[in-house]
């Protein structure tokens, strides 16, 4: 979980500072650049919590789950998207470096987390 907050801190100040970098060539707008740098601050937000639920994820493990539920939802919509004929499929490299990488261990985490509350509740 550390290693996800500073990689969300990090892309999330990426992507709010050079949001053109998320547009794969395609023409700049205002309005999409405003959008982009509003996505890179909640990635830096989800930084933030992830940093938190790092420190304890038997605690913090719906933080996790809410962080979980966005990695798959993620590829879902830029699936949706692409077929759709609105992204080009080179964006699933997105997908693929900021959700799909971190569902198996963000899963393992909250499993874990959950596991060990359903035996404590057990006991």
């Amino acid at each position: 979980m550390f290693l996800a907050a500073i990689y969300n801190i990090v892309w999330g100040i990426v992507i709010s500072a050079w949001p053109q970098i998320m547009l794969f060539g395609n023409p700049p707008t205002d309005f999409l650049l405003i959008l982009i740098r509003c996505i890179g601050m909640l990635v830096g937000v989800y930084g933030i919590a992830y940093y938190f639920a790092s420190r304890d994820p038997n605690t913090y493990w719906p933080l996790i789950l809410v962080g979980w539920i966005g990695k798959l939802l993620g590829p879902v919509g830029s699936l949706y998207y692409i077929w759709a004929g609105k992204l080009t499929p080179v964006f699933l490299w997105v997908n693929v470096w900021n959700d799909v990488i971190w569902l198996i261990p963000f899963g393992w985490i909250i499993w874990q987390a959950v596991r060990k509350q359903l035996i404590l509740t057990a006991n």
